[in-house]
Order: structure tokens, then C-alpha cells, then sequence
């Protein structure tokens, strides 16, 4: 009497080569026929549905995961050192109250990044928010540069102010360099650029403007926990110079003959009482 077959698995296994496979019945519950005894290898994707989420995913941290590894760097005093940022040892984290209200100058909800650090910390950006009615102190790039760096060095910085015309939230920070939150357009993970100024002597380049790295990313080099020589970092930066800018990452700005944001009226307010005292 001829020996009956043992019952036929109906679920995959491995074989040496590590592809999933199945045994005839198997196939012929999927349409497929094969020799009998046979045994066919199909991509584990393919066999077990897995979607391409399930692979592990590629490519440098970007928002809050990001962010997050900025904040253990910014804790310690290695991570901050090698970057010359200050240790945050006190943290002034923004309520989620707060967080809640609070949106950017253009009206949009914070972006992951950002919305992340300040449930951590505000104070080292140099920022604060009152309770009840929490908003940013956004100014123009003329008003930035006339702020930090004096009305005469406006003209210095024509080209960036003309080209950069959107809403700019200083970034307090020790040095002669000045770092803004630029509110132009952000990048496809809903992060804004972050660019720096300088200004020297005509040796030195003058007015020097650099930077459009996206927030998140900003801060994570800011404590020393990204590379900032990552090619996926080099390019989302590139990405937000080019919509926000000409897709010049740094260039020295070109002088323009432009007075800082309410020069000319304060001029024509001068020679009105000037003119004023004179007919009297």
C-alpha cells in the first residue's frame, strides 16, 4: 500500500538563500502551477504584503526626530561646546497651552521642528510669549540689519533686503553674526530657513549673507548633533535658497541705495520742523 502523503503546508519558510517559499499546494491555491515536490522562491514582499513602510527607512532624521537628538546635544556640554553654542542647562520650555495658540507671522501652524524645541526651550533663541495672546516679533530684513548691525549698514545688505522681502524672527546669539527665522516659503517637511549675517570690512567681503537651513536641521548643528557636511542636509538647504531665494546658499550682498525702514519719513518729519521753525 503506498504511503500517504503527508498534509501539505500551507504557510512560507526560508530556505538557505533566505527567500520565502511555498510548497505546491500553496501556489495552487494562488493559480499557479507547478512540477510537483517543487519548491518556488517569491520576494518576501511580495508573499507577505509587507508595504514599504515596514523596510527601514533611509536617509538623515529631519524634523522632530531630529530636533529631539538636538535636545539631549544641547544638554551636554560636549554638544555645545564643539559648536561654540551655549550649554542649555536651564531650560525655558513654552506651555503647550501657549504652543497651542501661538502661530507664525504668515497665520500657519508651527512646524514640527520649531513647535518641538520651544516645548523644550525658548530662551536660547532669545524668545518669549506672553500667555493669553502669544505671537512672534517678526520685522523686515532692513529693520533687522538697522537693529543689529546700524542704518548705515542697510545700503551694505540692498541686494538681500530687495530679494529677501518676507517676515524675519531674530535668532539672539552670542558673536557678530545674526541668524534669523526667515517666514518665506518652507520645505517639504514644513520647515523654514534659518539664515545668517555678517558684516566686515570691504577686505572681508562686507555684507555676507549665508545659510537657508532648514530649522531643524539648523539646531541640530547648532548643538553639534548633525553633520553639516550631510548631503541631505546640503540639499534641503539648497532647496529652501532656491525658493526663497535665487539659490545662492551664501553670497555678499550687493550695496543698494536704500535707507532703513522709516528713514525717509523720519527725514521729511526733520525738515518739516526745520521748515516749521524757519517761518516762524
Amino acid at each position: 500500500m503506498r504511503k500517504q502523503a503527508p498534509p501539505r503546508r500551507m504557510c512560507p519558510v526560508s530556505n538557505a538563500r533566505g527567500a520565502v517559499c511555498f510548497e505546491v499546494a500553496a501556489f495552487r491555491e494562488l493559480g499557479h502551477h507547478v512540477g510537483s515536490g517543487r519548491f518556488v522562491p517569491i520576494p518576501d514582499r511580495a508573499v507577505l504584503g509587507a508595504s514599504p513602510m515596514a523596510a527601514k527607512k533611509s536617509g538623515a532624521a529631519r524634523g522632530a526626530a531630529l530636533v529631539k537628538k538636538a535636545i539631549q546635544a544641547s544638554a551636554s556640554e560636549t554638544g555645545a561646546s564643539e559648536t561654540g553654542a551655549s550649554e542649555v542647562t536651564a531650560p525655558e520650555p513654552v506651555p503647550a497651552g501657549v504652543l497651542k495658540k501661538l502661530r507664525l507671522p504668515n497665520d500657519e501652524k508651527l512646524p514640527a521642528g520649531l513647535k518641538t524645541f520651544l516645548a523644550h526651550d525658548a530662551s536660547s533663541l532669545g524668545w518669549s510669549f506672553d500667555d493669553e495672546e502669544p505671537e512672534f516679533e517678526p520685522m523686515s530684513l532692513d529693520e533687522l540689519v538697522a537693529q543689529e548691525f546700524g542704518d548705515e549698514a542697510v545700503p551694505a545688505f540692498g541686494e538681500a533686503v530687495e530679494l529677501l522681502e518676507g517676515d524675519c524672527i531674530l535668532i539672539e546669539a552670542e558673536g557678530d553674526a545674526k541668524s534669523f527665522l526667515y517666514v518665506g516659503e518652507p520645505d517639504d517637511q514644513g520647515e523654514y530657513p534659518v539664515i545668517t549675517l555678517s558684516l566686515g570690512g570691504e577686505g572681508d567681503g562686507g555684507a555676507k549673507v549665508s545659510g537657508f537651513v532648514p530649522f531643524d536641521v539648523w539646531i541640530a548643528q547648532r548643538f553639534g548633533a548633525a553633520d553639516a557636511k550631510s548631503e541631505d542636509y546640503v540639499a534641503a538647504a539648497q532647496a529652501l535658497a532656491e525658493s526663497n531665494g535665487d539659490g545662492r546658499r551664501e553670497f555678499a550682498s550687493q550695496t543698494r541705495d536704500i535707507a532703513a525702514a522709516g528713514g525717509d519719513e523720519d527725514e521729511d518729519e526733520d525738515e518739516d520742523e526745520d521748515g516749521g521753525e524757519e517761518a516762524s
